[in-house]
């Protein structure tokens, strides 16, 4: 037997006892092998490439079994350095084999490792698992961007899914609040998140009605989540971000979690009609949703029963469905100009919390409504009766409007004294529904305080200034709002 048949012998032997289990006599015929690839091979040199690597992945392999992290990293990378050069720079390091008989009739079944992605893989969850964040993102980008075009799409799908998750959950714990967020990060994000749907896709259809995908509505909170962290707020960035929210709005079943989501990010879109939509939909969900609640609300109070995954993985939190009804009221009263459907939606948040706390006043089950809330709620009612005192034409009606307005917006002051929004809006009702010169001008300041970049404040405090007739003080006004803003 000659040296190259002995090499080989020995490697397709190391893996018969690597793939039954038994590590120790893998380790026995792989150890006198060398670590250096022989490219003169006289047998075959594309299948000594592949012997090679295979024999590094097990060596790297045992040494994680025997808790050598550093030197099992160190075989990879030299396995992957020296396999890569050998197949140039333009070839592909992982060729799935499984790709079935196709039109040539001939069939080529994949191993049950994949040495080339196996080493890949690993390599990067190991410098991960030693601390070397900024390699082991490199790495893990590298094993995902090697994968990307691999055919069938569905090859090794799960690992890929856990490995983007991996990547994308690093990416995000390495920064910083308020730090500076690149381009290319920014790019590197957006991209990872459309990677993980079209993987997400690949193994998982339309669900049934009992059926929720869990990892897609983590996808839908993962990808949300990081377009807030990186500011990404650009029409474009949206854009993305809607399409993204989209195809997980395919893969699930009437999902209230991903119609909040689409809610939101339409409102930040402009898409005003297609956010009502979204809205509209939204609400039948959480009614129903909550239907069942104040029965398990009584169940869990009667003999202590537990509510928090009472509705399964998609319910949707008491807070959730608040700050969801806050936004549709800010959006049917700013954007829509419907304050009769903005009035209607903050009485059904009133008439849930007041539903709640009715059947769980002690808060054993419910999470108490914080003040921060119902100020907003408070707030939103009280703009509303505002425009409506404005449109109204008996006299009483518009009294009423407006003494509501004002109780209802001193209220939301009180309660929330860092809301621009609060105080923006009592300037308004001030001015407009009182004359009250003197009082919306410290309203309005008091809301160019807490935000000088938003214009709506300062315009009112310009126009107040021309309604006094002090036109040099108004000038002044709108030159320091364009700077500021």
């Amino acid at each position: 037997m000659s040296p190259d048949e002995a090499y080989q012998y020995k490697v397709i032997l190391a893996k018969i006892y690597f793939h039954n289990g038994k590590f120790d006599r893998c380790k026995e015929m792989i150890s006198s092998l060398p670590d250096e690839m022989n490219e003169s091979s006289e047998l075959s040199p594309a299948y000594t490439k592949h012997m090679f690597l295979a024999l590094m992945v097990m060596r790297g392999i045992i040494l994680e079994m025997d808790d050598d992290l550093a030197r099992a990293h160190e075989t990879y990378d030299k396995a992957l350095a020296a396999f890569g050069d050998s197949l140039g720079s333009q070839s592909d390091i992982v060729v799935p084999r499984n790709l079935g008989a196709g039109n040539t009739g001939t069939s080529s079944k994949e191993e049950l490792v994949n040495w080339p992605e196996e080493a890949l893989y690993r390599r990067a969850l190991l410098a991960l698992s030693l601390g070397d964040n900024v390699n082991g993102l490199v790495e893990l980008a590298s094993y995902l961007h090697h994968l990307d075009n691999v055919a069938p799409p569905t090859f090794r799908a799960l690992r890929r899914i856990r490995a983007n998750s991996l990547y994308m959950l690093t990416m995000r714990t390495s920064l910083k609040d308020g730090a500076y967020i690149s381009p290319e990060v920014k790019l590197d994000i957006i991209q990872g998140h459309r990677r993980q749907i079209a993987l997400l896709k690949t193994i998982y259809g339309f669900p049934r009605a009992d059926e929720t995908h869990k990892e897609v509505l983590e996808e839908a909170d993962s990808a949300y989540s990081d377009w807030m962290l990186i500011h990404a707020y650009s029409r474009m960035e949206s854009l993305c971000l809607l399409e993204l929210l989209y195809e997980t709005a395919s893969l699930t079943y009437n999902s209230p979690r991903v119609l909040r989501y689409l809610m939101h990010t339409l409102i930040r879109f402009g898409d005003y009609h297609e956010a009502r939509l979204a809205l509209s939909t939204y609400l039948v969900l959480v009614e129903r949703q909550m239907a069942g609640v104040k029965k398990i609300i009584s169940a869990a109070i009667s003999d202590g029963s537990d509510y928090s995954n009472a509705n399964g993985a998609d319910s949707e939190s008491l807070e959730n469905i608040l700050e969801s009804v806050i936004s549709g009221a800010q959006l049917y009263l700013t954007h829509l100009s419907e304050p009769h459907e903005c009035l209607s939606l903050i009485h059904f948040a009133n008439d849930l919390i007041d539903d709640v706390e009715s059947k769980d006043p002690n808060h054993a089950v419910v999470p108490e409504v914080s003040q921060d809330i119902k100020a907003r709620l408070a707030l939103w009612k009280g703009a509303v009766h505002g425009r409506l005192a404005q449109k109204s034409r008996e006299p009483k009606n518009r009294a009423d409007h407006h003494s509501a307005a004002l109780h209802l917006l001193h209220y939301a002051v009180e309660q929330s004294p860092r809301s621009y929004d609060a105080h923006y809006q009592l300037a308004l009702e001030l001015a407009i529904g009182a004359r009250d010169v003197t009082a919306a001008t410290v309203a309005a300041k008091l809301a160019v305080m807490l935000d000088p970049k938003r214009l709506e404040a300062w315009h009112v405090l310009a126009l107040l200034s021309t309604s006094r007739k002090d036109f040099a003080k108004a000038y002044q006004i709108c030159e320091t709002a364009l700077r500021q803003s």
